[in-house]
């Protein structure tokens, strides 16, 4: 397999062992000594080394023929986690046993990039037609449904990410406009909605752009035919948008949107993880406070230090330097998966190390950018970083399947 992966992947779970190790351990601890969680996490990485050698092994044929078993396998599991799962942090996605527990929307992601590969590879390199559009989109929107009534937010939007992979296949540059439209609609909808400004203000707006739009297109009747809808069009999803937010958001959930677009501020309650998370990263300046010597770090002061906060320790303990050698360690890998994409010689390959590529930025982007309030706190890991073997053990299988499968292509 491509050697430089693994060398990058390798370095990127001793960064997470060794974190995780630190902020596990006693304030006045000496010598090397296991935390219950570091020992745990060393189990995850063995079980991690021994999912690599199946794979090294495994034929990349019947992979590709068991794509939509095992993606109907995976959905069937998240249905069921619904009834019987256990609950965790409010978010019903875990099938428990004993003190160890798994949770099947991690697997999810791999078996939607199989399937979505399987898929597409049956129509050449470039994909066409509303029909093959919308089977892609529903093989991704399906899981993310099913772990939305799970509860579990932050799962739910990484599969958002397929977007780009489909874009790299052919996807219509409109409708990847109009996700970004939705985006900025639905940002602007929160944010009225948060400072109980009438949804009036913003139907006139869209209402006075598209008239004006209209006039100066008038006698292209494509045109304003196209502006008219794009305008009702966006004054209905606002209102379902303001709808939801009213109806269904639950109040956490509102508190740490308001949070981040800075309506409010609560160091003390919902914002408290936010604002020592920030502490902790500025407190690591330059070179760091050096390992184990956080102060945040090793007093607590961030929950979840160990897994979805687990970039506060590297900030604190490592600083600016240490992060840029981290970021630059993903930024190395990502490179790396879409360069192995590319060379591929058909669509199977192709897609699976886009999926890798594009699942492993939206999971980066939006952990370190809820460190330091660029995004909600939805709960979301550090691939190959934060504690936990559900994560671990899915990301490892979906880089090295797609690392297997470029070790065999054809030339």
């Amino acid at each position: 397999m491509d050697s430089v992966a693994i060398i990058l992947f390798s370095i990127l779970v001793f960064i997470g062992f060794i974190n995780v190790y630190s902020v596990t351990s006693d304030v006045n601890q000496t010598g090397f000594q296991l935390s219950a969680i570091a020992t745990r996490q060393l189990i995850w990485i063995a079980g991690s080394a021994l999912i690599i050698l199946t794979i090294a092994f495994a034929n990349v044929v019947l992979v590709e023929y068991l794509s939509y078993y095992v993606y109907g396998f995976i959905i069937l599991l998240n249905i069921l986690v619904l009834f019987i799962g256990k609950e965790v942090a409010g978010a019903k996605s875990w099938f428990g046993f004993g003190g160890f527990g798994i949770q099947p929307s991690e697997f999810a992601k791999i078996a939607t990039s199989m399937a979505l590969a399987k898929f597409l590879g049956g129509y050449g390199m470039k994909f066409k037609g509303w029909k093959n559009i919308s089977i892609s989109l529903a093989l991704f929107l399906i899981p993310m449904v099913i772990v939305l009534f799970q509860n579990d937010t932050g799962s739910a939007l990484v599969y958002l990410s397929f977007f780009l992979v489909l874009y790299r296949e052919g996807l219509p540059g409109y409708i990847l406009v109009i996700s970004i439209w939705i985006g900025i609609l639905s940002i602007i909808s929160i944010y009225l909605n948060s400072l109980n400004i009438s949804f009036g203000y913003l139907y006139g707006i869209l209402l006075g752009i598209s008239s004006i739009l209209v006039y100066f297109g008038r006698k292209n009747r494509q045109f304003v035919i196209l502006v008219l809808s794009i305008s009702i069009g966006s004054s209905l999803f606002s209102g379902v948008v303001g709808l939801a937010y009213n109806k269904v958001f639950k109040v956490y959930q509102k508190d740490r949107i308001e949070i981040v677009l800075g309506l409010k501020e609560d160091k003390r309650g919902m914002g408290y993880n936010l604002e020592q998370s920030k502490i902790a990263i500025g407190a690591g300046r330059i070179e760091g406070r050096g390992f184990m010597k956080g102060s945040q770090t090793k007093m607590g002061f961030v929950p979840e230090q160990h897994t979805d906060f687990i970039f506060c320790t590297i900030g604190e303990e490592w600083g600016f330097l240490g992060v840029t050698f981290f970021f630059g360690m993903y930024l190395m890998l990502l490179l790396r998966l879409i360069f192995l994409a590319e060379r591929q010689s058909d669509v199977y390959g192709r897609i699976l190390g886009y999926s890798a590529a594009s699942i492993l930025f939206f999971h980066w982007f939006v952990n370190i950018g809820m460190t330091i309030g660029l995004v909600p706190v939805i709960g979301i890991p550090l691939p190959f970083v934060s504690f936990g073997g559900s994560s671990l053990w899915g990301f490892t299988f979906l880089l090295f399947v797609f690392l297997r499968y470029d070790q065999v292509r054809k030339s």
